[in-house]
Parts: structure tokens; sequence; C-alpha cells
């Protein structure tokens, strides 16, 4: 509300002293009054020829906004992947920054038809804005979130509104907001240098030549007050949130999904020189719970990156079906921060179900986790043990054959921890999941474990 009306008195103070500036001029036809100012407006506002002229205008910001945000993902996605192109194009995108933009205007003039300068001059403007915005945005990305996506078979459409669009989207907005700002002086000034047929800049230079003034800042307010009205519009298309998408018709995964073994034959993997795993041989039985405590720096997470297949053996092979996901609990609980924790836990399942059948699923689970309370929260509004049951219960909740638990219970008291593994043990029988976790802490292996494996080099 205070904000409001300071903004409401900016204005009038804005008037006012331009009231004061043509009252001291004393010469209407040069500087005239605000009434005059509204009178002209309205007297445009009447004429057929207004409207074509602003459409125009607007359609050449809207077609060169476009095309350029098209470019430019291209483009930004090629930079991203291939750092040598690049560089190889950043002294270009230097020189699109650096040049005035009359320069651009008046070499157009010479070799173009008047009427497309507009649009080439927006384009000119607004790509490299977009380009070096999305460049950013895209190299930004998590590849922790992307794993997160793969194993849970994240469709595609929700990997990309839910995924990759949230992380980028506060350097896409940054970008549109800027090359709209640019691009729009640099149309309507391309249109008065031009001299086009129709357009908000024709009708500025047009009223130039007849010296019609209280024309020429009529002209003026309303380029303004489109460019204020486009703003807007990039602000509230900003808080727009993407709901979580279900199919229209359900691949139907069984809530009992076939079990099957896991078979490591023979594996060689390691990071650089030295071999971490070398020809492991090694069974995991299906409906087992397994529990590693091998010490830390042995390979724990690495062997549950090698079984979902995140990483992939050097020699050797691993025999497990990846093709309904497979259910995780990583060691940080990459849920995803414009999502409530409902909804992080019924994205797996969009693919797989009705929104009314996943939200029954995940309602029951989450009161199992004792976070029924914020089943409406977002995960920066919880505590990170909190966070990780929800990355339990998002776990839990997908169909799988398999449940790989990456030190699952980090943060969570003695008391709650022996409940959640209670219902994790129940949650087992039930499924006949094979589930293979690690942990550090002898009472979580005993309570959870059939089997512990104490070395990964044995």
């Amino acid at each position: 509300m205070r904000k409001s009306f300071i903004t409401i008195l900016s204005f009038i103070l804005l008037f006012l002293g331009w009231q004061l500036i043509a009252w001291l001029a004393a010469q209407p036809e040069l500087v005239p009054d605000i009434f005059t100012l509204f009178r002209t407006m309205g007297e445009l506002f009447i004429k057929p020829d207004f409207y074509l002229s602003v459409g125009t205008t607007i359609l050449r910001g809207i077609t060169g906004l476009c095309l350029s945000f098209l470019l430019a993902l291209f483009s930004a996605i090629l930079f991203s992947r291939h750092e040598w192109v690049y560089e190889l194009c950043r002294p270009l995108f230097i020189l699109m920054r650096s040049v005035p933009v009359v320069s651009f205007i008046l070499l157009a003039l010479i070799f173009l038809n008047p009427e497309s300068i507009p649009l080439i001059i927006a384009f000119l403007t607004m790509y490299p804005l977009l380009t070096e915005n999305l460049t950013q945005g895209i190299c930004t990305l998590q590849p922790s979130y992307t794993i997160m996506a793969r194993q849970f078979r994240i469709g595609c459409l929700n990997y990309l509104l839910q995924v990759i669009y949230p992380q980028v989207k506060p350097f896409l907005f940054s970008g549109l907001a800027t090359a709209m700002g640019f691009g729009w002086r640099a149309i309507i000034m391309g249109e008065v240098l031009a001299q086009c047929s129709l357009g908000i800049g024709s009708e500025m230079k047009q009223a130039q030549v007849f010296i019609a003034v209280p024309e020429l800042l009529a002209w003026t307010i309303i380029a303004v007050l489109v460019s204020l009205l486009f703003d807007k519009l990039i602000s509230k298309l900003s808080t727009y949130k993407f709901p979580v998408r279900f199919k229209i018709h359900p691949d139907k995964q069984s809530s009992k999904p076939q079990v099957g073994n896991i078979k490591i034959t023979g594996m060689d993997f390691g990071y650089g020189a030295s071999l971490l795993f070398e020809k492991y041989t090694y069974t995991f039985e299906k409906g087992k719970i397994y529990g590693i405590s091998s010490p830390s720096g042995s390979g724990k997470t690495t062997l549950l990156q090698l079984i979902n297949g995140t990483l992939a053996p050097l020699n050797g092979s691993i025999q497990a079906d990846r093709t309904q996901g497979i259910a995780s609990v990583f060691q940080h609980p990459q849920l995803l921060s414009q999502l409530t924790v409902a909804e992080n836990c019924i994205l797996p399942l969009a693919g797989y179900t009705t929104p009314t059948e996943a939200m029954q699923t995940v309602t029951r689970i989450l009161e199992q986790m004792e976070m029924q309370d914020y089943i409406n929260s977002y995960p920066t509004e919880l505590s990170y043990g909190q966070q990780q049951r929800v990355s339990i219960a998002r776990a839990l909740a997908y169909p799988s054959p398999y449940l790989l638990m990456d030190e699952p219970f980090k943060g969570l008291d003695e008391e709650l921890k022996k409940r959640i593994i209670s219902y994790v043990r129940l949650h087992q029988r039930e499924t006949r999941q094979t589930v293979i976790f690690t942990s550090h802490n002898p009472e979580e292996l005993e309570l959870l474990a059939d089997e512990i494996i104490l070395s990964l080099h044995s």
C-alpha cells in the first residue's frame, strides 16, 4: 500500500513539475501543459491510424523478440556444449553490443528495404543479450537434478518444465527484460530514421517534421506506456508456476513391480589412473535388504552410481533391470524448490498413475514419515532432516524393483530414525524390492539390513 502511494505521489510531482515548466516557458506550441498533452492523446486514440501504428510497432517488437529468443536458445545450447564455439563467436557478440544502434541503422539504410530495418535492428539488439543470459543459465544447470530425474524416469515435458526451466528462469527473464528494454527503443529509433510507413517512430518523425510538439510528446508518452506494459507482462510471466503434468493415458506401472537380482561380474572402475574396483563380483539377491558400511572413500556412493547407471564400468558387467527406473535416496535430498512437499513426491508418479491415485499414495507415505503437516510447504521452509524424510517418501512412493539409499537417515534424531526404519522394512516386505543402502551407523545397519557388507574389496 505504501509503495503504491509513493508511486502515485511521484507521478503527481512529475506532472506538477512539467506544469510549472510549461507555465514559466509560456509557449504552448513548444512546451504544452499537461492538459494539452492529455487532450492530444485523447485525439490520437480516436484516429483509426493510431491503432495501426501502435500495433505495427508492437508486432515488430514481438517478432524480433521471438526470432531472437529462438536463435539465442539454439546458440546457448551449442555454446554450453562446445566452449570453443563460444570463444569463436564471442568477438562477434562484443562487436554487436559495442557498435551504436544508430550505426547499424545507417548502414542498413544503404543496403536494405527501410520497412525491414526496425525488425533487423530489434534482432541485432536483443539476440546477443539473450544469448549471453541463456548461455550462463544453461552452464549453471545442476547435474544432480538431471540424475534425479533420470532415476525416477520423469517424462520429457515435466523434466523441461520442473527441472530445467526453474534453474534457467532467473537468467531467462533477466535477459528478456533487458533485451525488450533496449530492443523497444531500437525499434522506434529504426522507424524514425528509416521513415517507415507505419509505426510509433514514424508518427513521431511526422510530428517532428510539422513541429507538432504536443503530438510528438503524446507519441513519446505512448511509447513509454507500451514499454512499461511489456515490462509488467514479462514480470507477470516470471511468476507463473507450471503444474506437474500427468499423462492422459498413464503407463500403469505396478505398485509391486517385478523384482530381480543385481549381478556384478568382473567390474573394473576408477578415477584417473587408480582403480577403485578391480574385478569386483557380487550378486545382490532379489527381495533382500543390503547395508554397506565399508570405510569412507572405499566406493560406497560410486557403487550405487554404477548400479543405477549414472556411471559406467570400465570393464565387466552390471546386470540390473533399469527399465522401470530406480527409486533413489541421494546423499542430499535433491528436492525441487518451486514444488511443494507433495508435488516433489508426486512428480515421479506423473507418468504412471492418475493425480488422485498419486496424491493418495503420497499422502499415506508422508504420514508415515511424520510429514503430513508440511504437505503444502516448500523445501526452503524445511530443515535438512525434514527434507531428507521427503526424499525418502518420494523414493518409497515410486514403484521400482530397486531402492538405493545413500546415507538416508542423516539429520534424523534417534527415536524418529527408528520409526522411519521400521516403516521402510514394512514397505519392503510389501513390495519385495531389492534394497541397498549405505551407512556408518551400526544401529541403522542392525535395524534395517538383512545382510551387512563391511568391505567392498574383500
